[in-house]
């Protein structure tokens, strides 16, 4: 089951792009199946973290967020990887690579349990906090 299909891919970063990227050796047109080995490359990158963190199914259709992310690192890939590290196809790359690494470290719940229900968004924050240290009981020999 596939996480994003190029029409999808073609919704996200426009289907200009997409062909002009697949275009390979100019002014040929696109090179065929370029834009399936890209978005191919990139969900297996995206589930080798996933797996990381379950082995839960990926529901059929996948969340926005792994949909998201296979977007992000396909374009990247259709740039056959060679930007600089200021372009903006670098940028949102690695942005969705700390992503799944956060993922993978389960540092970040995945939006679904082993039966495929959502548990939490991703875009909503986690957080943690040390137990408190300064209560009043410990506060108490400390006054005048």
């Amino acid at each position: 089951m596939p996480i994003l299909t190029r029409a999808e891919l073609e919704a996200r970063i426009g289907s200009d792009d997409i062909v002009r990227l697949a275009d390979r050796d100019a002014p040929a047109g696109e090179d065929a199946g370029a834009v399936q080995a890209a978005i191919d490359d990139a969900e297996h990158e995206v589930l080798a973290y996933v797996r990381k963190a379950t082995s839960a199914p990926i529901p059929d259709p996948a969340q926005p967020v792994l949909k998201r992310l296979v977007a992000v690192i396909a374009r990247y890939n259709l740039w056959r990887r060679d930007v600089p590290v200021e372009h903006p196809a670098y940028v949102a790359y690695k942005d969705a690579i700390r992503e799944l690494q956060a993922i993978a470290a389960g540092q970040v719940a995945l939006p679904f349990d082993d039966g495929g229900s959502p548990v939490v968004s991703l875009g909503a924050g986690i957080g943690w906090a040390p137990p408190r240290v300064m209560t009043d009981a410990a506060l108490a020999g400390m006054g005048p």
